[in-house]
């Protein structure tokens, strides 16, 4: 069984703060005579559920249609499950007891999905995050790991990302911080539905946008 985990792109969504909001322009509309309704879309590229390609943080890194395909089709996802207080952290401590062989995708559910809808404030403003110590392992020492997938909007905190210039971002995307390969970054990933089940199979195909930094992501996981 298939189970989307994205959410759908619709105007006035919750967006990181300071984001251009979405809209919709109607271009030509059947009632109003035309042949066709057609529709002008709006959309930032870190809006909504997202993929963080390289470039992001890195102007020598991949750009979002320069990601290999593989990047997309996970085989072995693990879900690192941790409800986490705002703007708490996810931390090495946090993944120590799981068995990380062969794993090519790490699902960050903190329980902050939850609050999307009910307490938007919370969800937008005071989100948790990955640390840098973490992020660093993960890139230097988790070698079969390709992404990890959030359900919160960034990995990096808003105050302690703008105070230490967004160090989870640079160990996971950046050339500078690492010789590695990269390990890219879906945000605002709805993982409340697969919740205690048993994982089997992740596909995140984004829009290949040419050039671009990031782009939405339709996810889909296949369950037991």
């Amino acid at each position: 069984m298939f189970i989307e985990l994205s959410y759908p792109i619709e105007e006035r969504m919750l967006t990181y703060p300071d984001n251009p909001p979405d809209y919709f322009e109607p271009k030509s509309r059947i009632e109003q005579g035309d042949a066709a309704n057609t529709m002008m879309i709006h959309h930032f590229s870190h809006t909504g559920t997202h993929v963080d390609a390289p470039y992001h943080f890195c102007e020598e890194g991949w750009t979002l249609d320069q990601i290999p395909l593989e990047y997309f089709i996970f085989e072995k996802p693990l879900l690192v499950d941790r409800e986490k207080k705002p703007m708490e952290l996810f931390t090495i401590e946090d993944i120590e007891e799981l068995d990380l062989n062969g794993v090519d995708l790490l699902m960050f559910r903190s329980g902050f999905a939850k609050l999307r809808r009910t307490d938007p404030a919370t969800y937008r403003y005071m989100f948790p995050g990955i640390s840098k110590e973490l992020a660093r392992f993960l890139r230097e020492s988790v070698l079969s790991l390709k992404a990890v997938m959030l359900d919160f909007l960034s990995a990096d905190p808003i105050v302690l990302g703008e105070k230490e210039n967004y160090p989870a971002h640079r160990w996971l995307l950046s050339k500078k911080f690492s010789s590695k390969r990269p390990i890219i970054i879906f945000e605002d990933v709805n993982l409340e539905p697969v919740a205690g089940k048993k994982i089997k199979r992740v596909i995140a195909l984004p829009l290949r946008f040419k050039g671009l930094d990031g782009g939405p992501v339709s996810v889909l996981a296949e369950v037991e």
